[in-house]
């Protein structure tokens, strides 16, 4: 066996598997831009169609499903036209435009007002004042200026006695 020959069967095996893979890829990409293109432009091809139109046929159980449905609704509207059937439609009616404007439209329309927050500089300006006010209130207890010199000099000299 010669190493050249068979180097050489390896090197052409591989780069046939090689051009079949990369031509099988080429494939899929063609075909997935292909079907990306009939999304966008909004082509159908015949399987497409065929499913579509499979979903969206009538089927004998559906229709037996409506017509029970419709012949449920009958006696509600019998109901309906008698004088009390009346009555409770009219008192239905104003239940929900009651309510509709009570929890929709009124608070839509005129939001309820909530309280402000003290803002931070307006604290401290109420707090000012009322410290201000403390302190004028103090002073109005303290006694007159000659009273209070007069305590503090007798208890300053308190004499032979003391």
């Amino acid at each position: 066996m010669d190493t050249n020959s068979v180097i050489g069967e390896i090197l052409e095996t591989g780069s046939s598997a090689a051009k079949k893979s990369g031509k099988s890829i080429i494939g899929a990409i063609s075909d997935t831009g292909k079907a990306a293109v009939s999304q966008i432009t909004g082509q159908r091809n015949k399987d497409t169609q065929d499913i579509v139109e499979s979903l969206y046929e009538k089927s004998d159980g559906n229709t037996n499903q409506s017509l029970n449905k419709s012949t449920d609704q009958n006696p509600q509207q019998t109901e309906d036209n008698t004088p009390q059937g009346i009555e409770k439609k009219k008192k239905l009616e104003e239940l929900r435009q009651e309510l509709h404007r009570e929890v929709y439209y009124d608070p839509l329309v005129n939001p309820p007002k909530l309280e402000e927050d003290e803002r931070p500089a307006e604290k401290v300006e109420r707090e000012e004042m009322q410290e201000m006010q403390d302190l004028q209130k103090k002073e109005k207890d303290k006694p007159p200026p000659l009273v209070q010199k007069t305590q503090q000099r007798v208890e300053k000299y308190p004499g032979a006695s003391g």
